[in-house]
């Protein structure tokens, strides 16, 4: 997308200059002659480092799927609805959250967020969503053949899936998910993956193959052990990697795994950290304080990062939605295997798990203080921020929380 961005933004500023660059961008995503040129351009100009250029691969190649091939159906989804599982049904997974992030660093986010005001989204609810739905309205998002969500962390996602298939009287299936990983919740969840599995290839008229989705798992399962790898190589001082560059990781855990992209990103990442470490050339040279970074960042260009890593010499040396927390996939029983996955998100359910891992990461990574990003509108992060707070506070943990919003 970064590659979409540097071709449109020649065009004027403002409203104006918003609405042009879209229609640009929605011609550009619609032609696959187009996408390919875009990725010609983006590995010369834009993209750099190895792992960004498959990342880069990865968004143009859903991209080609969704818009222009319109071959496979395509099921909009929540990004807390495992990944695996679409992969496995040889769909094409499209994740309105994590493009909502990337069209905001394009500088789409003001549009998208006035167009959802205009549409009557209430202006409370998270700018991520608003801005999907703004963006969706103004014709920027592909067709959705079927919506699927996760009820677990974010209940925004589903009621906003929820309403668009309702209107567009397309199939939505919701996974409901509990607020314990006990084996009954875990029998639970399973049952109901396998259901919607089913109703899925019903609905989209596609052959449930079980070969098919647990090969998907078993790329999942290395890319977890390359994501493994790169976070240990990430202990090391200096901390090799610009941890700013890193709070993108959420979105290439919750779309890549499943994906042979998934295995491909995850052995780049870990060989260029290695690399760094190896030489001992970090990409940020000054390196005075070690943070840990919670909940998400500013997606738009901020100064914040500049200030802290640059002038201040704070590195983020690692941050809590880059943590990979669920145990190798058991591809003999793959239904099971995804409802431990998501049923085990240290983030759902009771706070005592975010706190554990919050307190366990800073002394794996040494860290000096924590960060804690309170983006508008998100109630499952700030709903528990208070406890948070006071909890690493009485283990001695210096931590900051920082007012804002990520769109």
């Amino acid at each position: 997308m970064s590659g979409l961005a540097h071709l449109a933004a020649p065009l004027v500023r403002g409203e104006k200059g918003q609405t042009l660059r879209l229609a640009l961008l929605r011609r550009m995503l619609r032609g696959r002659f187009t996408l390919v040129l875009v990725r010609a351009g983006a590995m010369r100009r834009v993209v750099t480092r190895p792992h960004d250029r498959i990342a880069s691969d990865f968004f143009l190649e859903i991209g080609r799927r969704a818009y222009a091939e319109k071959k496979l159906p395509v099921v909009w989804t929540s990004i807390f609805f495992p990944a695996e599982l679409l992969w496995g049904l040889g769909v094409v997974p499209f994740h309105p959250e994590l493009v909502s992030a990337i069209a905001t660093g394009l500088g789409l986010s003001s549009l998208g967020v006035a167009r959802a005001t205009e549409t009557g989204y209430a202006v409370d609810l998270c700018t991520v969503h608003r801005n999907a739905m703004g963006l969706h309205t103004a014709g920027f998002y592909p067709r959705a053949d079927a919506f699927v969500s996760a009820s677990n962390l974010c209940d925004v996602a589903g009621q906003m899936l929820a309403n668009l298939a309702h209107q567009q009287r397309k199939p939505f299936v919701l996974l409901d998910v509990p607020a314990s990983n006990t084996p009954e919740a875990v029998d639970y969840v399973a049952r109901q993956l396998e259901g919607i599995a089913r109703e899925l290839c019903a609905r989209l008229q596609v052959t449930f193959d079980l070969d098919r989705l647990r090969e998907a798992m078993h790329l999942s399962n290395q890319a977890r052990e390359l994501a493994l790898q790169t976070t240990e190589l990430r202990v090391a001082r200096p901390s090799p990697l610009r941890g700013s560059n890193m709070l993108n990781q959420i979105g290439f855990i919750f779309s890549m795994f499943g994906s042979p992209y998934g295995v491909r990103y995850y052995h780049a990442l870990r060989a260029y950290t290695q690399h760094l470490v190896h030489q001992q050339t970090p990409e940020q040279p000054i390196q005075r304080f070690r943070l840990y970074w919670m909940h998400v960042r500013p997606y738009y260009p901020a100064d914040l990062f500049p200030l802290l890593e640059d002038e201040r010499g704070a590195v983020i040396a690692f941050e809590e939605l880059s943590a990979i927390w669920w145990p190798p996939l058991d591809t003999t029983r793959p239904f099971h295997a995804l409802a431990e996955k998501v049923t085990g998100n240290f983030c759902s359910g009771p706070v005592e798990r975010r706190v554990q891992r919050a307190l366990g990461n800073v002394a794996r990574f040494q860290a000096d203080g924590v960060i804690h990003f309170n983006h508008w509108g998100c109630r499952q992060s700030q709903g528990s921020l208070r406890v948070v707070r006071d909890q690493l506070r009485r283990a001695g943990v210096p931590f900051l929380p920082i007012d804002g919003d990520g769109i």
